[in-house]
């Protein structure tokens, strides 16, 4: 949000007293207008607030909200404070622990402002002080909105000095639970947990964080000083998971017995042995290739992400396409697609393929994922899904028989655990300073496990900014005598094209592109532009289709391929990534991917040290697409 510089504030002297209805009664003319009030003194001068004032004294929180910067604030009403303190058998805020008071303080604020009109169904984009996401509903009736579902914003938008306030009526809470044990706690999907018990796959739920991880002192985050991005080492090393569940009541309009487990076992029998045939006989529900196993393994990622991050419109056009990305699942190896965009706006559907592409029109749905029904834990969110989400054979030979494309940094799972992940003001232009360059690697030390070290070299991720020439506006950067390989996602077992998306520029350097540790042709050099007789961009400019198609070709057996049509830049989109001679694909590789088999592709440094190197996105490109003499491979 960008900050105004009139303010407005409701006066609120008698109003928080009193009820909703009473709040929603009042006229224009109770507003007016003033420049005086930090949030501190927004709630300290409202005896309505005192509970809350109270605990942002006794945490010392007041001072950081009396001080310059811009937060967001969420406060309750001493009415609320009231209802919270009964719940838990307590009279008065003044017995309440340090702990408790640390927890409420820093659970109501994020550094950073959002008004109602910068938020939407699904979560606030920035995490709160306790590095937990607020979850956000607006009922479609009355246009009223939730926080963390129970929480309604009865005053909303009160700009101030050095942010937002808006004003609760219930104390927000965040559940402390292990991911298994909150799913135990929703009777709505007790046969889901049953099988997640009989698999054990509970028990690889349960980590929250990673003890041996040593945070280096996060003194590089004062000034731009990453090309305009301000740099960061990560604090902790968190573990999460996500999960997407189906209730009883799914699986019972999906024909499945649920009078018992027995009925979920024959169900996971008949998908997985089709997809699996080798493994039809294990019979143990333990064995990670048992078809029990498979069907709930397949529903988690071994990432905390919400839907919101899955996907983005940042450099896409809003609607007019599925705006995609691909997640390795905790199914060995087995991935799955998740969209929004297109006929399901800003629905999140896993698995789905619908529409023309490559010139054959596919009619493939997806599981839709309800944003209202999330549920979140101590190291874990799980949503309630529509359908059983299986990979099955057509998700294997129609949805994932595709051109896939990965933004590089969802091949990295810890970054969306750790709050990393597209957590940037993807509104802000680089030259604001608002955006993050975060160092993860340190020496032979990768903070992420996908990501090998063969020599030194620091490698960043630097979160999105509008107008930046990448793809989804984020990118990996490295710097120095950079030696590292990437796993690739498990892919469908095939013969794929290997791609890897860039954009050259004048300061970067020449990289020697590997795939399992085998060289792929000459070093890339990432200074030279499309318009080098070596890669042989094309201007599209008057040119009809069959002379288009001839260039392609062209340009295609040089190794290199044009930007994707549908990656649109720039505050009014109007940049097509296609149309730029400094957005390439270079085809590193055509290689056949065994399923059950790690396979990497690695990227080393072949000039002097210093120079920079880019990673974009990575596209796995089947055969079946690249080759096919009757659907040539669309431009998306």
């Amino acid at each position: 949000m960008k900050k105004k510089h009139i303010y407005i504030c409701l006066l609120l002297v008698s109003v928080l007293g009193l009820t909703t209805a009473c709040v929603e009664e009042l006229k224009l003319e109770n507003y007016y207008t003033f420049t005086g009030e930090t949030i501190t003194d927004f709630v300290e001068n409202r005896k309505e607030l005192s509970s809350f004032a109270y605990v942002l004294q006794r945490t010392g929180v007041n001072s950081l909200l009396s001080a310059y910067g811009t937060y967001t604030c969420f406060v309750p009403t001493n009415d609320a404070f009231d209802i919270y303190l009964r719940e838990r058998g307590k009279t008065d805020v003044t017995q309440l622990s340090d702990a408790e008071c640390d927890t409420i303080a820093y659970g109501h604020v994020i550094k950073l402002d959002y008004m109602t009109t910068d938020m939407d169904n699904g979560v606030v984009n920035t995490p709160n002080m306790n590095e937990r996401y607020i979850q956000v509903t607006i009922d479609t009736l009355t246009g009223d909105y939730f926080v963390n579902k129970h929480s309604k914003v009865i005053v909303k938008d009160q700009e101030l000095e050095n942010g937002v306030a808006h004003v609760v009526d219930h104390v927000l809470s965040h559940s402390i639970a292990s991911l298994p044990d909150l799913m135990k706690e929703n009777p709505a999907i007790s046969l889901f947990c049953e099988a997640l018990e009989l698999t054990h796959m509970h028990d690889s739920l349960q980590a929250y964080i990673d003890p041996t991880f040593v945070p280096r002192p996060n003194d590089m985050g004062d000034g731009t000083d990453r090309n305009g991005f301000n740099k960061y080492y990560p604090t902790s090393r968190l573990i999460g998971y996500t999960g997407f569940i189906e209730t009883n009541e799914v699986y019972a309009r999906a024909g499945i017995d649920t009078t018992s487990i027995q009925g979920l076992i024959d169900y996971a029998k008949q998908v997985y042995d089709q997809v699996f045939p080798e493994d039809a006989g294990v019979t143990d529900y333990t064995d990670r290739r048992n078809s029990l196993n498979r069907f709930v393994s397949y529903h988690f990622l071994n990432r905390r992400i919400y839907t919101d991050k899955m996907t983005t419109y940042i450099h896409f056009p809003n609607f007019q396409h599925d705006a995609f990305d691909f997640y390795e699942t905790m199914c060995p190896g087995t991935i799955m697609k998740a969209s929004r965009g297109n006929a399901t706006k800003d629905s999140t559907r896993l698995n789905r393929r619908y529409g023309t592409s490559h010139g054959k029109v596919h009619r493939v749905a997806g599981v839709k994922v309800h944003h209202s029904e999330m549920f979140d834990g101590s190291n874990g969110v799980y949503y309630l899904i529509d359908r059983p989400l299986v990979y099955d054979e057509t998700v294997v030979n129609e949805v994932l028989n595709d051109r896939m494309r990965f933004d590089a940094a969802t091949l990295m799972p810890e970054l969306a655990t750790n709050n990393i992940f597209r957590n940037g003001d993807g509104n802000a232009t680089v030259q604001e300073g608002l955006n993050k360059a975060y160092q993860i690697t340190d020496g032979m030390y990768s903070y992420v496990d996908n990501l090998k070290l063969h020599q030194t070299g620091v490698v960043y991720y630097q979160t999105q900014s509008i107008g930046f020439w990448c793809w989804y506006a984020d990118e990996i950067i490295a710097e120095g005598s950079y030696d590292f390989e990437i796993k690739l996602p498990p892919v469908p077992a095939g013969t794929y094209e290997i791609r890897y998306g860039y954009v050259p520029m004048g300061h970067r350097g020449v990289t020697q592109v590997y795939v399992d540790g085998i060289p792929c042709g000459i070093p890339v050099d990432l200074t030279e532009d499309g318009t080098s007789s070596k890669i042989g961009w094309f201007s599209d400019d008057n040119l009809t289709e069959e002379e288009k198609a001839k260039n392609e070709k062209a340009m295609h057996n040089r190794g290199y391929m044009k930007g994707p049509d549908t990656q649109t830049e720039g505050a009014g989109k109007t940049n097509i990534a296609r149309a730029q001679s400094n957005h390439l694909r270079r085809i590193v590789a055509t290689k056949y991917l065994e399923s059950g088999v790690d396979h990497t592709i690695r990227f080393r440094a072949v000039d002097e040290a210093g120079k920079e190197f880019m990673f974009d996105y990575l596209e796995l490109c089947p055969k079946s697409v690249y080759d096919n003499p009757n659907q040539k491979e669309d431009r998306h």
